[in-house]
């Protein structure tokens, strides 16, 4: 069987991804339509290589992320909704590429220490 045609009783071993399957069933048209679209997206950023694919989610769920009233998104819960990305070693430098490429502006918090990425204001949405 494959991931995604589980016998009766059974559990796939993806069950986030089970879950998804069966929302999109119940989702109305206009979600049905653009999780096809999501897909392709999703596939052709996967071709494309790791920093690539994280840069793609990144931008993607900042853009159907609620900013404060600023205008800005905590890193905190940008990384609440994309846990598979590690902080410093996908995340951060992901961001880092979006503002180079003037997609998102970060905003660094400043101690003692050295400054870490604190907020995310995304200029250029999906």
């Amino acid at each position: 069987m494959t991931a995604t045609r589980v016998s009766p009783g059974g559990v796939g071993h993806d069950e986030r991804g089970e879950q998804l399957l069966l929302d999109i069933m119940r989702a109305a048209r206009s979600y049905q339509d653009a999780a096809v679209y999501v897909a392709n997206y999703a596939i052709a950023l996967r071709k494309l290589g790791g920093d690539e694919y994280a840069e793609g989610l990144a931008h993607f769920a900042l853009s159907r992320m609620r900013p404060d009233a600023d205008g800005h998104v905590s890193i905190a819960r940008l990384r609440d909704r994309l846990p598979e990305l590690s902080h410093l070693g996908m995340l951060v430098p992901a961001l880092t590429r979006l503002e180079a490429a003037r997609l998102v502006d970060l905003v660094a918090m400043t101690d003692d220490a050295a400054p870490q990425v604190d907020r995310v204001r995304l200029r250029v949405p999906l």
